[in-house]
């Protein structure tokens, strides 16, 4: 997949990403909130098997199937961000997940990724709605959240267990429909 937009492209990961990845994943706020994006990589090349497993699916259309893309600058096609979709496990839905280098967060790229990513997966499927879940304490994913149009269902807290990756206790849980 590659999808070209304002100032992005997002794109399958490539292996020249993985320095760029290595670093982006080690910054305050991911691993804060997407801690296992770092968790037992030590270097840019443990990134490898990862991004070839990627690079395997990249031709799929298949929005159950967990993928994840490059948020790159149109003019050098540098690594900024990521984003993807995939079957959240313990809710048995299909999630759209991102994150952004903290040099261009602010700066509408994530906003635009998502939005291009969530029109996609709606022209491929058939799927009803998409879903994001994010942890109460990451007030900055929430507001980009609402300027993607996704809509706050509830608050949940999970009994018996922790959803992963989750600093609360308890997450937010929206929607998008088509």
């Amino acid at each position: 997949m590659r999808i070209e937009a304002n100032g992005i492209v997002i794109r399958a990961f490539e292996r020249k990403d993985a320095e760029n990845l290595y670093r982006i994943v080690r910054q305050n706020d991911i691993l804060r909130f997407m801690p296992d994006w770092s968790e037992g990589k030590d270097s840019p090349q443990s990134y490898f098997n990862y991004i070839d497993w990627h690079q395997a699916k990249k031709d799929s259309i298949d929005i159950y199937e967990n993928k994840r893309y490059v948020i790159a600058l149109n003019d050098t096609d540098e690594m900024i961000g990521m984003v993807g979709m995939g079957l959240e496990d313990t809710l048995n839905e299909v999630e759209i997940a991102y994150f952004m280098s903290e040099e261009y967060q602010r700066k509408g790229y994530t906003v635009e990724a998502v939005n291009k990513l969530v029109e996609w997966c709606f022209k491929v499927s058939k799927i009803k709605y998409l879903i994001l879940t994010i942890d109460c304490a990451n007030v900055a994913s929430c507001k980009l959240a609402e300027k993607c149009g996704f809509e706050l269902f509830e608050r949940r807290t999970p009994i018996g267990h922790k959803q992963p990756n989750m600093e609360s206790d308890s997450y937010f849980y929206y929607r998008k429909y088509r």
